[in-house]
């Protein structure tokens, strides 16, 4: 028995001496919880170890002891799975016997073959106890860029090294954009901690910088350029802010955007305007896929109205309303009214109140126009709340002319105003 510990101790020795240095000595409990031998009968194992691991090299070796101090040897190897790992073994207790171990966090599953073909499985808990020295970080292994959609979970596998080996059990932190330092956790027995990131919801290059130790170490900057979702809705404009009624009118579709749920814009899209209809006016309406126009039927009266489309953007269908604001031609003007009104005298001049002045058109309708100019004696006159004054004689009664000058879009017309002043 002592011969065979003065062994395992050479080899343990040995390795660190080749392989590794202190750091990779710990101190460690297993137990197992569930623990079926063939006649399947309940038993706890307790294992209390020191062990060697030798890091860049896939060996561990432990020397320790189990249920009821007796002496245990293990020397194992070790493969990594994803989140699993794979870990072969040699056993020494009263007599030899192989096995594996797949673990995961800080649980496993266990079989053992013994040399008289007995099975043992067992299902347990690995617990670290101490580790010696502390492992410093030369740099950490990960992508340098990644490619996330929009509102999608983002998850980076980090590697931390020391120099040949891994760095286990060391605080990693991150930022994004170099703004709050957030922690993330320690390093596992393989130096790897994954990375959550929170939702990112606006499209852009963000900067990922990952410390290590300690928040003032940064190690590495990882560039996440986060893509917009799909296609969720689309604006545009046409060249026309608004029309006039009793024209057939041409509007082109221009300043094209499309966006996905979170506003981001996307930049590369395929288009198809399929159909526009006016919503309560069943004017037909043409679109022209050649210039990318729409052609609207006459309308009888002034307002807004709703333009109901229907789009297809890569290859997603998609809805929605585009406002259209209807004037009043100006060719349909019928008459103007214009109200001047004498107030009375201030010293020498002359007070007069403007109303504002009213267009009619041929269908009925009116519209105030806040567009207009008042002249005198071939001056304009300045106005303030609708109100102005002129210079009068003292010769009573006088006629004043007033010329007031009226723009309504492309229409203007000047028209004279006379009002007789008795004092």
């Amino acid at each position: 028995m002592a011969k065979k510990i003065l062994i395992l101790l050479s080899v343990l020795f040995m390795s660190i001496f080749v392989f590794g240095k202190l750091h990779n000595i710990y101190i460690g409990y297993n137990y197992d919880f569930l623990y079926y031998n063939q006649s399947f009968k309940s038993i706890n194992g307790h294992y209390l170890y020191i062990g060697y691991n030798s890091g860049n090299i896939p060996l561990k070796i432990q020397l320790g002891t189990q249920n009821n101090l007796q002496f245990s040897g293990l020397i194992s190897t070790f493969a990594k799975l994803g989140k699993f790992s794979l870990e072969p073994y040699l056993k020494y207790n009263n007599d030899f016997s192989i096995g594996i171990m797949i673990n995961y966090s800080n649980f496993y599953f266990n079989y053992t073959l013994n040399k008289n073909n007995n099975q043992i499985f067992g299902v347990g808990l690995n617990i670290p106890v101490i580790k010696f020295g502390k492992d410093i970080v030369s740099y950490i292994e990960s992508p340098d860029y990644i490619y996330n959609i929009a509102g999608e979970k983002v998850n980076i596998r980090l590697t931390a090294k020391a120099q040949n080996d891994v760095a286990e059990n060391v605080d990693i932190f991150y930022s994004i954009n170099n703004k709050d330092i957030v922690y993330i956790g320690k390093t596992n027995q393989f130096g790897e901690i994954y990375l959550k990131l929170p939702k990112i919801y606006e499209s852009g290059k963000y900067k990922i910088n990952i410390y290590a130790g300690n928040k003032a170490k940064k190690m590495k900057t990882i560039i996440l350029k986060v893509q917009p979702s799909k296609v969720t809705n689309i604006s545009f404009d046409f060249d026309k802010k608004s029309i006039f009624t009793d024209n057939q009118n041409i509007l082109h579709i221009r300043n094209i955007k499309v966006y996905d749920k979170f506003s981001n814009e996307i930049k590369n899209y395929k288009i198809k305007f399929i159909k526009f209809k006016v919503l309560g006016d069943y004017k037909e309406v043409k679109y022209s896929y050649l210039d990318n126009t729409v052609i609207l039927e006459p309308f009888g009266e002034s307002g807004s109205y709703d333009l109901y489309y229907e789009v297809n953007v890569n290859g997603k269908y998609i809805n929605g309303i585009k406002k259209i604001v209807v004037k009043n031609n100006p060719k349909n003007i019928s008459n103007i009214k214009i109200d001047i009104e004498y107030l009375g005298r201030e010293k020498s001049s002359g007070l007069f109140k403007i109303k504002i002045p009213e267009i009619y058109f041929l269908n009925s309708e009116k519209k105030y126009i806040n567009s207009f100019f008042v002249y005198y004696n071939n001056k304009k006159v300045d106005i303030k709340n609708n109100i102005f004054k002129v210079p009068l004689n003292e010769n009573f009664p006088q006629n004043i002319i007033f010329k007031v000058d009226i723009n309504y879009y492309n229409y203007s017309k000047t028209i004279k105003k006379v009002l007789t002043i008795t004092n």
